[in-house]
C-alpha cells in the first residue's frame, strides 16, 4: 500500500506529455464541479485559494512538449482555472464574492509563505539536511522578485477578469455566457501573463532578459495554451447551472 503513489507515477510517466497536460486539466474541472456542487460558493472559493498554492508549486517545473519550441510552466493549467472559478462566482453570486476571493486568496498566499519559513528555519537533528528539508526549502523558499510580481499580476488580472464578466453579464443578462466567459479570461489572462513576465524578468531581474525572449518564449507560448484552456473550459459555465446548489 505504501507505494501506491510511487506505482502510479510510474504508470502516468509512460503517456505522453500532451495527455498529462489534457488529464490534469480535466482533473481541475472535475473538482471545480464537485466542490460548486456540493458546497456552492463555499467551495469555489476554497478552490480558487488552493489552486493559487498548487499553481505556485507546480510553476517551478517546466515541461516540454512535442508541438511546442519553448518549455511551458506547469502550473499554467491550474492558474488558468482560476479565472474560470471567478467567471463562476461572478456568474452565480456575484462580483462582491469574487473581489472578496481575490482578496482571501491573496492573505492565504502570504499565510502559507510566512508559515513555511518557519519550518524551514526549524533546526533538525544531526548536523545535514534531510531530504524532506531540502524539498520543502525549494518549494517554500519564495523568490522576492517572482512572488512580488506573481501578485501584483494575480490581483490586476483577477480585479480586470471580474470586471469585463460582470460588465458583460449586466449587457446581454443571461444570454451569451460562453462570450463573457472567454472574453473575459482571454483578456485578463494577457494582462497576468504580460504584468508578470515584464515585472519577473525585465524590471526585477538582476539582468533582464531580451524583450523578444519574454514576448515569445513567455508571453506568447503562454497565451496560446491559455486560449485552448479557456474555450475547452467554456461548457463547465452551462453545465454550472445545472448544478447550482440552490440550497447553499
Amino acid at each position: 500500500m505504501d507505494g501506491f503513489f510511487e506505482k502510479l507515477i510510474k504508470t502516468l510517466e509512460l503517456l505522453s506529455p500532451e495527455i498529462l497536460l489534457v488529464l490534469g486539466f480535466f482533473i481541475c474541472i472535475a473538482f471545480i464541479l464537485i466542490a460548486f456542487r456540493y458546497f456552492g460558493a463555499f467551495g469555489l472559493v476554497c478552490y480558487s485559494v488552493l489552486a493559487v498554492t498548487i499553481a505556485n508549486m507546480q510553476v517551478l517545473k517546466l515541461g516540454i512538449f512535442s508541438y511546442i519550441q519553448e518549455p511551458i510552466a506547469l502550473g499554467t493549467v491550474v492558474f488558468t482555472t482560476l479565472f474560470t472559478t471567478s467567471d463562476l462566482i461572478t456568474e452565480h453570486y456575484g462580483s462582491d464574492l469574487a473581489k472578496k476571493t481575490i482578496y482571501l486568496t491573496f492573505l492565504m498566499q502570504i499565510f502559507v509563505i510566512l508559515s513555511m519559513l518557519f519550518v524551514i528555519a526549524h533546526p533538525e537533528p544531526g548536523n545535514y539536511k534531510s531530504s524532506v528539508q531540502l524539498a520543502i526549502e525549494t518549494l517554500f523558499t519564495p523568490s522576492l522578485r517572482l512572488l512580488i510580481a506573481s501578485l501584483i499580476a494575480f490581483v490586476i488580472s483577477q480585479h480586470i477578469d471580474i470586471s469585463i464578466f460582470a460588465a458583460l453579464k449586466k449587457r446581454h443578462g443571461k444570454n451569451l455566457l460562453w462570450l463573457r466567459g472567454n472574453a473575459s479570461t482571454l483578456v485578463s489572462g494577457l494582462f497576468d501573463t504580460f504584468i508578470f513576465s515584464v515585472l519577473a524578468w525585465i524590471v526585477f531581474a538582476p539582468t533582464a532578459l531580451a524583450p523578444t525572449t519574454v514576448l515569445i518564449g513567455f508571453i506568447g507560448v503562454s497565451q496560446v495554451l491559455r486560449v485552448f484552456i479557456s474555450i475547452l473550459s467554456t461548457p463547465l459555465l452551462y453545465i454550472s447551472y445545472r448544478l447550482k446548489p440552490y440550497d447553499l
